[in-house]
């Protein structure tokens, strides 16, 4: 079966420089930054004088005439690669962002790669030509625009730089640089006649309504186009304004640049090597395996932003983009995790240090765990409890928040088990290592409790599935409670809590029983089914404490109920969550069902009409976009992996 994304990835290196194709063919309709918006990029070669796009169309949305057309297209881990052919040339082109889990030096740095290569039909002379607009940098349409040459770029940003002054979710930024990273680069934009105006480089236009674009021109007929963006503060961190990561191997933003063009070669080397390496892994399990997690590895990292606190240890913070733009999601990094289980397990410590942090602060009142730590890019204090109050209220969205978190927002079963989880999955994946843990005792123990007495029969209460509303007795939900103290037991050695959590999943088997074959929805709910994914970790953690039979028995309930798209989240609705479906197929070794999943999965990735970044929240007999997209969530898709 052939694989046409969506979406495609082209330039993902964090959740506001991230731009992406979404249709089938890259000339086919404007790219665009992942939250739909406008962001276009022009690629194509000027044969004698003559322009012939792959891109598709100028800035203004004015379809160009001339095309290369395009003959195929491929998605690997670290890239996108595209070829497209007319009667005068060949091109293939590529773009690369080195998202290298194992290399957080080059993770850090905020750039990626467009290389190209031209095979001549014919004696022409040829030049590529690239050229990205103005409005990646800023975020509405009365932002003027500065243009600036530097010594190894020519750049654009906001004339008014305000570095962290706002948050939001469907946000572009508005402050830092955008670069493309060629000496020779200039300023232009489509005139009536559809030449190229060259303009001045120091002025400023109007981001939007200008159409300027930035643009190199090469002569050679093999290279490389380095675009980068210098947020200059990246994250605001409990008051604190944090630098990027890659400040701790470059004095500025320019050697780090330079490093990154002198380096290509090395780093296309080794992203290479790794999208082989991962490729000949997924593929064992399947060709739509390897399809479907070969699509989310760029999303599932790039919407995370990587940097350090004021006392140097790693915070690996993540954006629910496309839901509410919360950052350090603590019910956002537990789906997210068994991508970064299986190559840096440093970095789901690095999403678990905020919320120890806030929660450890006179501003966390509760004795469970907190949902988040701010919106994105400020990592202040809790706002999903208090959304009404604050993320309508600009002046206020810097505040660390006080007292005024509602009870009825929160998510107190969810989390605590959520975090005890991750901290059990990171000492198992990453060979023993528990220093959060040991290091937060008091805070651990006063969680467990909470799980102890509240958890197993849950009251009316969210779950991380909160677009589906309020629920009590979710038998899924006491599922994570239960092995949310069975991970406490393993990392504290207090064997009292392991008994209580063999205790209570003895008594689940009997209380979440349907009249089906499968367990329940809710406890009083007899006729009821759900997807209970959380039970994943009772095989992955080896406590062994739920018994075969109830595993089987769900995947039967499953294979009843699938449809073309995949099977529903629940008895609820028709919709379900790709990452909760992905982990159905870890509940019991069944090669039929796991298969069943990848293809339905693949189905509505072929199929959807909705244009979006890979969604995780879908209609499995329509494949239609229910919500959320390019959210990091993805990462769960991996799960197969793990051992």
């Amino acid at each position: 079966m052939k694989f046409r994304p969506a979406a495609v990835p082209l330039i993902t290196v964090d959740p506001f420089f991230s731009i992406w194709s979404c249709n089938d063919a890259l000339y086919a309709s404007p790219t665009e930054h992942w939250s739909g918006r406008p962001c276009p990029i022009v690629a194509g070669i000027f044969v004698d004088n003559e322009f012939h796009s792959v891109s598709g169309f100028d800035i203004d949305g004015r379809l160009v005439q001339r095309r290369i057309y395009q003959r195929s297209m491929e998605i690997t881990p670290t890239s996108s690669i595209y070829k497209f052919e007319n009667e005068w040339v060949k091109l293939e082109l590529t773009f690369t962002t080195p998202l290298l889990l194992n290399r957080l030096d080059i993770l850090s740095r905020p750039v990626s790669y467009i290389a190209y290569q031209i095979e001549k039909k014919c004696d022409k002379h040829m030049r590529f030509m690239f050229d990205i607009s103005t409005r990646a940098c800023v975020d509405n349409k009365n932002q003027r625009v500065e243009i600036k040459k530097t010594d190894f770029s020519l750049c654009c940003g906001n004339a008014c730089q305000t570095p962290l002054s706002k948050s939001g979710d469907n946000d572009m930024i508005d402050w830092g640089y955008l670069h493309i990273c060629d000496r020779n680069a200039r300023v232009g934009r489509i005139c009536e006649n559809r030449e190229i105006e060259i303009l001045p480089t120091n002025a400023t236009y109007n981001g939007y309504d200008d159409g300027a674009f930035l643009f190199a021109v090469r002569n050679e007929p093999k290279g490389v186009v380095v675009v980068a963006y210098d947020e200059i503060k990246p994250i605001e961190y409990f008051g604190n304004q944090l630098d990027e990561c890659y400040t701790e191997h470059f004095k500025s933003f320019g050697e780090m640049v330079k490093a990154a063009i002198r380096e290509y070669t090395e780093i296309k080397k080794l992203c290479d090597e790794f999208d082989a390496e991962l490729t000949e892994q997924t593929e064992k399990l399947g060709e739509n395996y390897k399809n479907i997690t070969s699509l989310a590895y760029r999303q599932a990292i790039s919407a995370h932003k990587l940097v350090k606190d004021t006392e140097g240890n790693l915070l690996f913070l993540s954006k629910e983009n496309g839901s509410n733009g919360c950052i350090a999601t603590l019910d956002v990094t537990y789906p997210s995790i068994p991508l970064f289980l299986k190559y840096n397990p440093e970095l789901v410590k690095g999403m678990l240090r905020p919320i120890i942090k806030y929660a450890k602060s006179d501003a966390w009142t509760f004795d469970f765990t907190p949902h988040d730590v701010g919106q994105y890019p400020l990592c202040n204090g809790q706002v999903y409890g208090v959304q009404n109050l604050r993320l309508n209220g600009g002046e206020n969205r810097r505040n660390i928040f006080f007292g005024e978190i509602s009870f009825v927002g929160q998510m107190p079963v969810e989390e605590a088990g959520n975090m005890f989880l991750c901290l059990a999955a990171v000492k198992k994946y990453s060979g023993g290592d528990q220093t959060l843990f040991d290091e937060n005792k008091e805070l651990m123990k006063q969680w467990v409790d909470y799980l102890v007495e509240f958890g197993y029969d849950p009251e009316n209460q969210l779950c991380t599935d909160d677009f589906a509303g309020h629920l009590a007795r979710n038998c899924n939900l006491s599922l994570k409670a239960i092995l949310g103290i069975a991970a406490y037991a393993e990392l504290s050695g207090d064997t009292t809590y392991m008994e209580i959590a063999k205790k209570y999943a003895k008594q689940w088997e009997i209380d979440a029983k349907a009249d089906h074959e499968g367990t329940r929805l809710t406890f009083d709910g007899a006729d009821t089914w759900s997807l209970k994914y959380n039970i994943v970790w009772d095989n992955l953690l080896g406590y062994n404490i739920f018994s075969d039979e109830v595993k089987k028995n769900e995947i039967k309930v499953y294979m009843s109920k699938m449809n073309r798209y995949g099977v529903p989240l629940d008895s609820r609705s028709d919709y379900t969550k790709i990452d909760w479906l992905m982990w159905s197929t870890c509940i019991w070794d069944d090669k039929k069902y796991f298969h069943a999943v990848c293809e339905a999965i693949v189905n509505m990735i072929n199929e959807t009409l909705d244009r979006v970044p890979l969604t995780d929240w879908y209609y499995t007999s329509t494949a239609d976009y229910r919500g959320f997209r390019n959210r990091s969530v993805v990462g769960g898709l991996f799960i197969n992996l793990l051992d």
